[in-house]
């Protein structure tokens, strides 16, 4: 069974890293209120995000960072258009992708969230986890 964050991970890491760095930067821009993270550049966002993202942490903990990357990750692929300014170019520091790209991401994202990303898939493995932990202690 692979876990919720080793799927989404797996899904994140196969896009290609100019793509990464922006869908990081925009996590990091919409969820943040630190001034540092909403000017870093790309690359630093890419870096933030994957650290936060993967760091180690209770079943339930996890659980609550996929459903708030998950919830993010929607708005970000679902809406990505409305995200954009007024006369429809991207800023200076968002990389603008072909329509096919954004479709193959749309894609793969929904099929992602029907699978490893589902609300029970995500319950599931963290009851599973915390039955594992109970019996091993």
């Amino acid at each position: 069974m692979k876990t919720p964050l080793e799927a989404f991970m797996t899904w994140f890491d196969s896009r290609p890293l100019a793509l990464r760095q922006n869908l990081a930067h925009l996590f990091m821009v919409v969820t943040t209120e630190d001034a540092v993270h909403m000017t870093a550049d790309p690359a630093r966002s890419l870096k933030t995000f994957r650290a936060w993202a993967v760091r180690r942490d209770f079943p339930l903990r996890i659980a609550a960072r996929m459903f708030y990357i998950r919830s993010v990750f929607d708005m970000v692929v679902f809406h990505h258009h409305e995200m954009l300014p007024e006369q429809g170019l991207p800023p200076g520091n968002i990389v603008q992708i072909s329509g096919p790209q954004w479709q193959a991401v749309f894609d793969s994202w929904k099929q992602l969230r029907q699978d490893e990303l589902t609300d029970t898939y995500i319950h599931s493995w963290t009851s599973w986890m915390i039955k594992l932990h109970t019996e091993t202690t």
